[in-house]
């Protein structure tokens, strides 16, 4: 079974036009709005990070304060009960301690477990001679409670006497998993880990999803050695597909729409070439049955004119003379189709010269003269001031200019109008410009104008014109035809100049 040519044509214009430029342009729109997603992932990502490095760091920075401003109440207290029953307040009032304690010159410790406090005051040594050598609030690096079984950070803040000089310490537990029950509350989606100086996690917040592709956000705490390494999020939300498919989708459309446009413009192209081939085989047919049939046909016209003539001196009668008037101009018009079939013929061999337009137009104002007079109209010839030289048969041009100027007068009512001949130059090319003030052409009658057989005449051969346009085109010209309804025709040809000129 044979393939059809127009419908692979037409499958491999889709292909070309729609499915692999579809292809390309929704793989960049998925990639650009991936990209876009990602971004605005980790756009909020480092939103939510900087939120939890300010309220951590604001947490230890506000505990800091706390303590000192207790170790400003404390700092003259010697009644141990006292103490006590203030860091147990203290502790009561603070979810966030672990444990609150105060630390004796001599190492003892007032408040809190004091099995948990030794084991702080062992692993915290340096800590706490940090706090001394520096006179300021320390904080410790997280480290493993055996008592809580968890993570805590210790807050020391050093008390002074009168004379400056450091008597105690107030040290302050916290709760690592304070902290990120916090984180969870704040951002449960997003997925941070809590990294410390040694590059070990020591706790995770948020989501437990999978590994995420993309670089984690990453930022530094102001109050303690810890980084927050926040894991954006690398899934394409139902929304954001759904905008991606939409776009896809008009993508698509309109390069369907696109395609149906080009196969609208082939398919008038298509008929265009159609009608023109069709039109050459009309003149092609035309041309075969004149160059068979013409001289056939003139012969015998040419004896019937003869005993016409004859007839017409044997009897005078009026009546007679009318019929043979009649019968004379039906076979002159015979002759006339005739010609115009020679013209629509195969190629003659014809004489070209070097001929000037304007001395073309001056030898047939006499004739276009009387025609115009005939119609009661007035003509007007515009030249130009130089000679504008065209390598043409002069006869030809003739014939063009004489079937241009006839159809204008007939569309001229009579005793009204004008019809104007122009000649002009437009670079190397002359310009001639049949002007009339007569009733005009349909719009939609101007595209069919030059088709044989075509006419608006009820007496028309529809020839004329296409002999027309066929003598322009063998001299390499155009011919243009722009009409306005009840205001007139205007014919533009354009013809090359001479090499010589």
């Amino acid at each position: 079974m044979l393939k059809d040519p127009n419908r692979l044509k037409k499958a491999s214009i889709y292909f070309l036009i729609v499915l692999i430029p579809s292809l390309l342009i929704n793989t960049c729109i998925y990639f650009y709005q991936k990209d876009k997603v990602m971004d605005l992932h980790r756009s909020e990502a480092a939103f939510m990070i900087n939120i939890h490095k300010n309220q951590i760091d604001n947490l230890i920075q506000d505990t800091k304060a706390r303590l000192e401003s207790m170790a400003l109440v404390l700092e003259e207290e010697k009644d141990e009960d006292k103490i006590q029953r203030v860091l147990l307040q203290a502790y009561d009032q603070e979810p966030r301690f672990s444990g609150l304690y105060f630390v004796h010159k001599n190492g003892d410790i007032t408040a809190g477990s004091r099995k948990l406090m030794k084991t702080v005051n062992l692993q915290n040594r340096a800590f706490f001679k940090s706090a001394i050598a520096t006179k300021q609030s320390t904080v410790s690096d997280a480290y493993f409670g055996n008592i809580t079984g968890g993570y805590i950070v210790s807050i020391c803040t050093p008390i002074f006497n009168e004379k400056g000089e450091i008597t105690n310490l107030l040290v302050a537990a916290l709760k690592v998993d304070y902290l990120k029950n916090i984180m969870n509350v704040i951002s449960p989606r997003l997925h941070i880990n809590v990294v410390n100086e040694s590059n070990h996690v020591l706790f995770a917040s948020g989501s437990e999803n999978e590994p995420s592709k993309l670089e984690p956000v990453r930022v530094y705490l102001d109050q303690i050695a810890w980084k927050l390494e926040g894991v954006p999020d690398s899934e394409i939300s139902l929304k954001h597909a759904k905008d991606m498919i939409i776009y896809m989708l008009i993508t698509f459309g309109i390069l369907n729409i696109i395609f149906i446009l080009i196969q609208n413009f082939l398919l008038k192209r298509r008929a265009l070439i159609e009608q023109s081939q069709i039109d050459a085989q009309k003149v092609e047919l035309v041309g075969m049955l004149a160059a068979s049939t013409a001289h056939e046909i003139r012969n015998p016209l040419t004896g019937v004119k003869g005993f016409i003539q004859l007839l017409q001196e044997k009897y005078k009668d009026s009546e007679d003379q009318f019929y043979f008037s009649v019968i004379d101009k039906e076979i002159q018009r015979i002759n006339e189709i005739v010609s115009e079939f020679l013209v629509l013929g195969k190629p003659t061999a014809h004489h070209h010269a070097d001929h000037d337009i304007n001395a073309i137009v001056l030898e047939l104002s006499p004739l276009l003269g009387s025609e115009a007079n005939l119609y009661n109209t007035e003509m007007d010839i515009r030249l130009y001031k130089e000679p504008l030289l065209i390598n043409c048969t002069k006869d030809h041009i003739k014939q063009v200019l004489l079937n241009l100027a006839k159809n204008s007068l007939e569309a001229i009512d009579k005793n009204e109008g004008r019809l104007t001949i122009e000649v002009q130059k437009q670079g190397d090319f002359a310009v001639i410009r049949v002007i009339d003030t007569g009733k005009g052409i349909p719009e939609d009658v101007i595209s069919k104008i030059f088709h044989p057989f075509f006419t608006m005449k009820d007496t028309g051969t529809g020839l004329g014109l296409v002999v027309c346009n066929r003598i322009i085109s063998m001299y390499k010209g155009t011919i243009a035809i722009d009409s306005v309804l009840d205001k007139g025709t205007e014919v533009t040809i354009i013809l090359p100049l001479s090499e010589k000129e």
